[in-house]
Formats: C-alpha cells, sequence, structure tokens
C-alpha cells in the first residue's frame, strides 16, 4: 500500500535507518574517558594484586619465622613496613638480642625516605 506515492518497504528503510544512527550516536564514548576507564581499571588490578602479595608474602614470613623456631635456628624474617622489604635478623636466642640484620634497617629506612621523594616528585608534575 502507497501512502502519498511513498512505498512502505522504502518508508520502513528510511525509518530503519534514522534510528540505526540515533542509537550509535547515543553509545558512542568519548576516546579520552575510554583511555581513563582502561587506565582505572588497570590500576584496580594492580592494587588488589599488591593486596593479594603481600597478604600471601606476610604468611609466608611467618611460616618461615615458626619454622626457625621450631628448629631451633636464630634467623627471624621481617617485612619492613616503610619500604616493604624483606629483612633477616640473626638472633642470639640466649638473651633474644640481634646481632645482625640483612640489610640493615637503618639501609630500609633509607630506602623508603627515597621512595617517597620520588613518590613526591611524580605527584606534584601531574
Amino acid at each position: 500500500m502507497k501512502i502519498d506515492g511513498i512505498d512502505p518497504v522504502q518508508l520502513n528503510k528510511i525509518h530503519d535507518q534514522t534510528q540505526k544512527a540515533v542509537v550509535q550516536e547515543s553509545h558512542k564514548q568519548d576516546p579520552k574517558q575510554k583511555q581513563q576507564d582502561k587506565v582505572l581499571a588497570r590500576e584496580q588490578r594492580v592494587l588488589e594484586w599488591e593486596n593479594t602479595y603481600m597478604e600471601e608474602l606476610e604468611d609466608a614470613v611467618e611460616k618461615v619465622n615458626i619454622t626457625a623456631e621450631t628448629f631451633n635456628i636464630g634467623l627471624r624474617f621481617r617485612i619492613h613496613e616503610e619500604s616493604e622489604r624483606i629483612m633477616v635478623q640473626v638472633v642470639n636466642l640466649k638473651d633474644n638480642e640481634v646481632i645482625k640484620e640483612i640489610p640493615p634497617e637503618k639501609l630500609l629506612n633509607v630506602v623508603a625516605q627515597i621512595q617517597n621523594i620520588i613518590g613526591l616528585f611524580i605527584d606534584t608534575r601531574r
């Protein structure tokens, strides 16, 4: 059936084409927003991995310490909180005195301070 000289088939084709264009435009996203979403997703995955890694590392250090105590070995494993690095302490078991630290805690404190300074430089440039 023709209405005012327009074939309904042609009318439907025109209608479909105009509908698709409107739908496609509404789903377009700003390329910068897409990039920001990707970066945020990547950062979220890294944070989740870091949390999992630290939990597993703390568990492993605890198990090593228990094993060392069981065999009466004078070694203590710790995670330096600020630098998040592992350190080993050689301990005199009689009086619980630390004989040697590998690496020394003072050195790890310096490493942590350097990391903080580098972080300040990077954060101020953003």
